[in-house]
């Protein structure tokens, strides 16, 4: 394959790339993009339950609001670049 140069300096062909929190693979499959925005948001929701519990904790019209402001925009982040909302 022939290197490509850009300003003097010789670009390497990489499998993916992350942009703006996008990770873009070479055929533009969106899995690792999905999977990272998944772990990303099990792991803030198992913070999130932490601080909950049956007795003490936060109500659940917090927890709700938690999911809707921090856990929601995680996952439907550059949703409409993947396709994956109508």
């Amino acid at each position: 394959m022939k290197q490509i140069t850009f300003y003097q300096q010789e670009l390497t062909c990489v499998k993916q790339v992350k942009y703006l929190g996008v990770i873009l693979d070479s055929k533009l499959n969106w899995n690792p993009h999905v999977d990272a925005k998944c772990q990303k948001a099990i792991t803030a929701f198992y913070q999130l339950c932490r601080t909950t519990g049956n007795t003490w904790g936060y109500s659940p019209k917090v927890v709700h609001w938690l999911y809707t402001v921090v856990i929601r925009p995680m996952l439907s982040y550059a949703a409409v670049v993947t396709g994956l909302v109508d």
